[in-house]
């Protein structure tokens, strides 16, 4: 009997110490939205205090408390991070925003109550991310170095996200391939995952649409990536270099030679007797009529002049 009830003392003791979690004891966000966690306790015992912890490698950080006497305490580290959604001693709620990596892990509501001491409530936060996704296709230099050899297209899917996405090729069935794919650990524990193949006939992938697939649990979205651009290969790139310097030097050269016969135009009339008079068929603007003919120049732009002859000063 005595032994019965202890026992019912013991339970008693930790259904009225426990605490009840609002939400689920494991969330998932995307990185960069908000998140809130609550908890509610049950025990009919008086709560002095609720304090919020963060659990990083085994060591608990407190994020921020709540007490009547001293009210919502937020810790240095925390603040514009952190707020209270909602401060009773039977209640409580932080809201993380803008959430990143590094909030990933799990977090504490403790009430300490008085006698038992503390209650805890344990939730989990796991983060999402997807970022970069893009899919290309170029043409690269073919190892047949004949004229008429087949192009080949190199088409590269990647993504980069935590946890890894998924990424798959809708192809046609002519084209159907096992692609090579790639792994990438980065320093902020996601990982960057590249899809790739080469394919030698170029017009059948003109003709077949080509899609990349990427599936990543955040939002339960699967992001499309159709290929409706391409990519220009060695060859077709030098064509459109060379198209465009010489749409832009052939101007400019133009203009320099515009520039360069103005200024020895000018030069000319400034100083017409240090410097040989241009002919006047090269710019007629930059000359007088008079002064081509003084030079002994006869163009069509210049009247021509009959020398007068010379009268004997001896009679």
């Amino acid at each position: 009997m005595t032994v019965a009830c202890l026992l019912l003392s013991s339970i008693w003791t930790i259904v009225s110490g426990s605490v009840l979690v609002m939400h689920r004891k494991v969330q998932s966000v995307q990185a960069g939205e908000n998140v809130t966690f609550s908890c509610q306790s049950v025990t009919k015992e008086d709560v002095l205090q609720v304090t919020w912890q963060k659990e990083t490698d085994g060591v608990e950080d407190n994020i921020a408390t709540y007490s009547t006497m001293n009210g919502q305490k937020i810790a240095k580290s925390y603040v514009g991070h952190v707020s209270f959604a909602h401060s009773e001693l039977q209640a409580s709620a932080i809201s993380l925003h803008g959430v990143t990596l590094q909030d990933e892990g799990c977090y504490k509501c403790i009430f300490n109550t008085f006698p038992s001491g503390a209650v805890t409530g344990r939730m989990c936060l796991k983060v999402y991310v997807i970022s970069n996704p893009q899919v290309e296709a170029k043409l690269i230099p073919s190892p047949d170095k004949a004229e008429n050899s087949e192009k080949v297209m190199g088409m590269s899917c990647s993504a980069t996200g935590k946890p890894p996405p998924k990424i798959t090729w809708r192809l046609p069935i002519v084209l159907q391939q096992k692609p090579k794919e790639y792994h990438v650990r980065l320093s902020n524990q996601t990982v960057t995952v590249i899809s790739n193949f080469t394919y030698t006939h170029f017009k059948i992938l003109q003709e077949h649409p080509v899609a990349c697939v990427i599936q990543h649990p955040s939002l339960n979205v699967t992001l499309v990536l159709p290929m409706d651009s391409l990519k220009q290969g060695p060859e077709s790139s030098m064509t459109s270099a060379i198209v465009i310097a010489v749409g832009v030097l052939v101007p400019l050269t133009f203009l320099l030679l515009l520039t360069c016969l103005f200024c020895f135009c000018l030069r000319h009339l400034r100083d017409p007797e240090r410097n040989p008079a241009w002919p006047c068929w090269v710019f007629p603007a930059c000359t007088k009529a008079k002064k081509c003919g003084s030079y002994g120049i006869v163009s069509k732009w210049a009247p021509t002049v009959t020398p007068t002859p010379r009268t004997s000063l001896n009679t």
